[in-house]
């Protein structure tokens, strides 16, 4: 960025790399989730043992891993006739996963929810709000992004929810707000293997340097 800029100047530049960079980071956060929890959600939620359900579950995986969007609708149908168990839960956050890397937001959103709605656990909820607020500000559904950050509950989820809310703030253009949040999320330990809050604390620190100055 041009430190010679005025602040004014500054900050459009700030809302034009918002603009091409934001929704790319936020997106990749929402992906990486997914491998990650999924795996340790199927090994610390007890399923069901019946074999046919098992066996099911474990093609209908293979079957979105190996062709992707070709397999959306299938796994789809497979969460339709699971919901209420482990397996639907699961097929649902995966499909989510893999909706958002073909930039299916939409069926993304659906998935979650349905995921959302089917589960008692506590923290797989907030895991899921979280992924549903970002998935919704990548569809600059602000409100409703900022309805499903106001309702996660854990502490253990304070770093994201300050950035996520961060993110939110920098899409209504709230900068100062912004940098608030994301000094929240560092503070909370949010730099851990998180390069995206330190580039969005960097970008934002020209401009708070910029407005001193003036």
């Amino acid at each position: 960025m041009d430190i010679n800029a005025t602040e004014e100047q500054q900050l459009e530049t700030l809302k034009r790399w918002w603009m091409e960079y934001g929704k790319s980071i936020i997106l990749g956060a929402v992906i990486g989730l997914g491998g990650l929890f999924g795996w340790r959600y199927y090994q610390s939620h007890q399923i069901e043992t019946r074999a046919a359900g098992a066996d099911a579950f474990a093609q209908i995986s293979e079957q979105l891993a190996s062709k992707g969007p070709a397999a959306f609708d299938d796994t789809a149908a497979f969460v339709e006739q699971n919901q209420g168990n482990s397996y639907g839960e699961l097929a649902a956050l995966l499909l989510a996963a893999e909706a958002v890397k073909a930039n299916k937001l939409d069926l993304a959103q659906q998935q979650l929810e349905l995921a959302l709605a089917g589960t008692k656990d506590a923290a797989l909820s907030d895991t899921i709000r979280l992924r549903l607020a970002r998935v919704m500000l990548a569809q600059n559904e602000l409100a409703g992004a900022q309805s499903y950050i106001d309702a996660i509950e854990a502490d253990a989820f304070g770093a994201q929810r300050s950035e996520i809310q961060g993110d939110v703030f920098m899409a209504e253009g709230n900068v100062d707000d912004a940098r608030d949040a994301y000094r929240a999320a560092r503070d909370a330990g949010g730099l851990t293997n998180n390069p995206g809050l330190q580039l969005k604390l960097d970008n934002l620190a020209v401009s708070a340097e910029l407005s001193d100055e003036e």
